[in-house]
């Protein structure tokens, strides 16, 4: 396996805007990414787009080849869409290092984007209902991504014997990293506790705040080589080790229902492949979309005791200055639900954090960083490490 780097990344905010279109966001992302790379957009030679959720126009549009034609780029070899839902970034980051290690090509290109704000809201709440439900045994009683969670949430809250105050200061935490983050639908709206607590229930124990906002965003990354890297650009963002479990498609059959041993064992692979320690990692940039999957892996991965989750949240270590910065861009819950892009912030955000670009959420001394995301509704965890050497 070669090496591979981030070598740049644009990213615009999550807002809901419908005016901002789809070819608007991608204009301004990938424009901006080859800018931040400082390279000619004609050293670029594949495209692997992220799937965009719901908007059957756009998949067209790019898995199509629309991007390399847009945009000129005349040295492209090879253009692909993958969709995995949350975990598609990562999979198009691990489709670009196929690439790029069997000598296809040097620089690849990973685009997003998502509008939401124009889709109905009966269509969109019917897509995620349908999309990652069992079409038999759970979409027909009326599950939904905040009813199946909902569920995991209560089950895991008994348990753990975990009180709804300590629930909620993960989604504090999450809400507190996205207050400080322009890229985030909540910047400058910091939540207090009791704003959490008093806001309304959607499904019993998850409340308003605890749950996603459906908004609009986009974001693009180029991957290079070892080589190419070294050679054009000044902070490259290396792949260090990765890791991956499928926990299943359908939440009410899972065995493995918090994803704990999927995260142990993803994490685990992917430690052993850097040659690094858990004790190594300076930020956990955790995608599980709902408070309850950060509980659980801070316990997969030997932070806290099994069912400590929540109280480790609750004392502080996971914020800014925290002893474990723990997802450092508010996951869906403090950022906003861009689809299959939030995976896309994600890795925007492990950049900034290895080039010291993270603004106020800067974490001081970040080397290294674990990223796991997770695709549908939790049907896998794949973990990367990524660092600044």
């Amino acid at each position: 396996m070669g090496k591979i780097a981030i070598i740049g990344y644009h990213e615009v905010p999550t807002q809901i805007n419908p005016e901002r279109t789809r070819w608007d966001i991608l204009e301004e992302v990938i424009t901006g990414a080859v800018r931040n790379a400082g390279i000619d957009k004609d050293d670029i030679q594949g495209v692997i787009n992220v799937a965009p959720q719901a908007q059957p126009d756009l998949i067209s549009q790019t898995a199509f080849g629309l991007i390399p034609e847009h945009f000129g780029l005349k040295g492209v070899k090879d253009n692909m869409i993958c969709n995995a839902g949350g975990a598609s970034t990562t999979n198009c980051v691990r489709m670009a290092e196929q690439w790029i290690t069997s000598g296809m090509a040097e620089v690849v290109i990973v685009p997003h984007t998502t509008v939401q704000s124009d889709i109905p809201a009966e269509d969109l709440i019917s897509f995620f209902a349908k999309a990652p439900m069992h079409p038999e045994w759970e979409f027909p009683f009326g599950m939904t991504f905040n009813g199946a969670m909902a569920l995991i949430t209560e089950r895991y809250m008994y348990e753990t014997n975990t009180s709804e105050e300590e629930m909620a200061s993960v989604t504090y935490a999450l809400r507190d990293w996205g207050s400080r983050d322009p890229m985030s639908l909540f910047f400058n709206k910091p939540q207090s506790m009791d704003d959490i607590l008093n806001a309304r229930k959607i499904s019993t124990p998850l409340r308003a705040k605890d749950c996603n906002m459906l908004a609009d965003g986009g974001g693009c990354l180029i991957i290079a080589s070892e080589a190419y890297a070294k050679k054009h650009c000044a902070k490259p963002v290396w792949k260090l080790g990765h890791g991956s479990a499928f926990i299943g498609a359908t939440p009410a059959v899972r065995e493995d229902v918090y994803w704990r041993e999927s995260y142990k064992k993803s994490t685990s692979e992917a430690l052993q492949q850097a040659n690094l320690n858990v004790e190594d990692i300076d930020i956990h940039e955790i995608y599980g979309a709902y408070p309850f999957s950060q509980c659980a892996y801070v316990e997969a991965v030997g932070l806290c005791d099994e069912g400590e989750g929540a109280r480790y949240h609750a004392a502080g270590h996971t914020l800014l200055g925290g002893k474990t910065p723990c997802t450092t861009m508010g996951d869906a819950t403090g950022r906003g639900h861009t689809g299959s892009g939030v995976s896309m912030a994600f890795y925007c955000q492990v950049a900034r954090q290895l080039r010291g670009e993270a603004g106020d959420n800067q974490v001081d001394g970040a080397n290294k960083v674990m990223v796991v995301t997770a695709g549908g509704s939790g049907m896998n965890a794949l973990t990367t490490i990524w660092g600044a050497e």
